[in-house]
């Protein structure tokens, strides 16, 4: 194979780019100190320096990371499906067994209920208390993995499995109720109190979160008239109408709170124990080089 032939594949793969930069940067970066030190202190003690330099830098860098959550992070939190069912008393979950029987139009005890309007920007109402913003985000995020769940394309994969939850093929297929919100309080063991020092390096944990959207679908829909208009001169597009005959889906969701700090806290670890390794070996040097100056003085 020819040079031209072996640029052209590096240049086309970029996986394949992107793992030789890497490995280009470390050896150039590293290497250059590396001979510089060699150079100096000797292939070993060059070596050693450089090398305990390298961790101990990699440790600083991993403090960084998970106390400020950036960096090389784990997972995000997230809703996960647990079931899509008409009756919630299947579910194995005992918060969401309650809601069996319980009309959409009817506030369940112990849930938030976050109604689903349809509402102009001149029609929104400012919520100031905390917990009702909060937990109008959490819904969003919770509406949106529910309808990525239930909606799928003629395309989509999932439609092949022999169990699936592929009940719509178009968002507008089905209205959105409410989502109900329960759980996930945040607290922390043996009565350890919340403040600047604990939230970096103790972080607090929290109870089960979980998330109900019920949906029901509506009726097939009704192709526009071209020639119907309304007194505003405009076509009249038919409302959408709910289907009495069909059930009342519920998506339960459970939280995944993530592992954002999981992968910084264990670069954080491993990177001390080498950094210690590296600096107990300079320390053992250095002992025996006092070790010998001392008997050639006696």
């Amino acid at each position: 194979m020819s040079a031209a032939h072996l640029l052209g594949i590096v240049s086309w793969d970029p996986v394949l780019t992107g793992y030789l930069a890497v490995i280009i940067g470390i050896a150039v970066l590293c290497g250059s100190v590396y001979l510089l030190l060699a150079t100096n202190l000797g292939v070993r003690l060059g070596f050693l320096v450089a090398w305990t330099g390298l961790w101990g830098w990699m440790l600083l860098m991993s403090i960084v990371w998970w106390v400020f959550g950036i960096g090389w992070i784990g997972s995000q939190p997230g809703w996960n499906v647990l079931q899509v069912t008409s009756s919630p008393a299947t579910v194995l979950v005992d918060e969401v067994q309650q809601l069996e029987g319980v009309p959409v139009h009817q506030s369940p005890p112990g849930w938030i209920e976050i109604v689903v309007k349809e509402k102009s920007d001149d029609d929104a109402e400012e919520i100031v208390d905390p917990e009702i913003v909060q937990a109008q985000a959490f819904a969003a995020d919770a509406r949106s993995a529910a309808d990525g769940h239930v909606v799928c394309d003629d395309a989509d994969p999932r439609r092949l499995l022999a169990v699936n939850s592929c009940l719509f093929s178009a968002a507008d297929q089905y209205k959105t109720y409410r989502v109900l919100i329960r759980g996930g309080e945040r607290y922390r063991p043996a009565g350890i109190p919340d403040n600047v020092i604990t939230q970096y390096f103790l972080p607090s944990r929290g109870k089960p979160h979980y998330a109900v959207v019920q949906i029901q679908p509506y009726q097939p829909r009704v192709e526009i008239d071209p020639n119907l208009f309304g007194d505003d001169g405009k076509i009249v597009v038919p409302a959408p109408q709910i289907d009495e005959n069909e059930p009342v889906y519920s998506v339960v969701l459970v939280r995944d709170h993530g592992s954002v700090r999981l992968r910084p806290a264990l670069l954080t670890v491993f990177s001390a124990l080498l950094f210690g390794l590296g600096c107990y070996h300079l320390h053992r040097r250095d002992q025996a080089i006092w070790a010998v100056r001392e008997a050639a003085g006696q």
